[in-house]
């Protein structure tokens, strides 16, 4: 059984979708939770309209960590599947990503696959194709995780056992749990990345995005949090991490390494406000 975890907040205008994406699935062995995390719109209200058909849990609103963490203690299923409520999964995605499951060696892997990028509309306005590193040693795949976040949360899937193992979400670090939670998994205790190269979500960009509107406190938790994992590993081991990442910062495309420096630099010398509206646009831009 697959678990599909949907953390819930102020949600109203792409609920209904997101929850009949996760319901109509060809995989038939499934749960959907919905934890409703202190929502103040329709989003309740919504979520009832399903009773029926999915569990619903409702809390005080602490963040995405704690709605993701009280969903996990009540799955019943094998597999964790995170969906956010803005988010859509196609029909195949829960099949497909069971079905990769069968062609690894272990369970000790976070799966996540390509995804089409809409807008408030749902129209496509991108695809993205993640560069598969399926082949890459978990060295060289932890030092470009170092670099930067790989994968999408919505399109991820993991094995319960891991969760049990290594821990849940950090609720304490307040932003960027998911990358919190992927270094962790790998740095820390040699779990794999594995892409199932088919797009099976539909991720969502619209104005009241989370992650549109903290772009510059986004890049400082990605550091922050960089930092936090290699302090967990034995001295030899972090400075072998910290000279292979300086090495392959080094290496990365001139286009991108100039971006990255002018990104640096405005958050070190322009005010919050310019930056964050700078950045924005920035992180509009496709990486060559």
């Amino acid at each position: 059984m697959v678990s599909i975890i949907i953390p819930v907040y102020n949600a109203q205008e792409y609920l209904e979708e997101c929850l009949n994406s996760a319901l109509n699935q060809t995989y038939d062995k499934i749960e959907v939770i919905a934890v409703n995390d202190g929502s103040t719109d329709r989003s309740l209200d919504i979520l009832e309209k399903y009773s029926n058909k999915i569990k619903i849990i409702s809390k005080k609103n602490g963040g995405t960590a704690s709605a993701l963490n009280l969903g996990i203690k009540n799955m019943n299923g094998e597999w964790f599947k995170w969906l956010s409520a803005d988010d859509v999964l196609y029909p195949n995605s829960i099949k497909e990503l069971i079905d990769a499951t069968k062609l690894l060696p272990n369970r000790k892997y976070i799966l996540y696959s390509n995804y089409d990028i809409i807008d408030s509309h749902g129209k496509i306005v991108d695809r993205k194709t993640e560069p598969n590193y399926n082949e890459l040693d978990s060295f060289s795949m932890n030092v470009i995780l170092l670099d930067h976040f790989v994968g999408n949360g919505t399109t991820s899937l993991i094995h319960k056992s891991i969760i049990d193992e290594f821990g849940m979400f950090n609720e304490t670090i307040g932003y960027k749990e998911d990358y919190e939670l992927w270094l962790r998994y790998s740095v820390l205790y040699n779990c794999g990345l594995h892409l199932v190269p088919k797009n099976l979500a539909k991720y969502r960009v619209h104005k009241k995005q989370l992650t549109k509107g903290n772009v510059t406190i986004s890049l400082s938790q990605s550091n922050t949090i960089r930092k936090y994992i290699l302090g967990k590993l034995a001295p030899e081991e972090r400075k072998k991490y910290e000279k292979a990442l300086n090495e392959y910062q080094k290496t990365k495309p001139l286009t991108s390494r100039g971006r990255h420096i002018l990104r640096d630099i405005m958050l070190k010398v322009l005010p919050k406000s310019v930056s964050g509206s700078i950045l924005k646009s920035y992180m509009s831009i496709k990486e060559k």
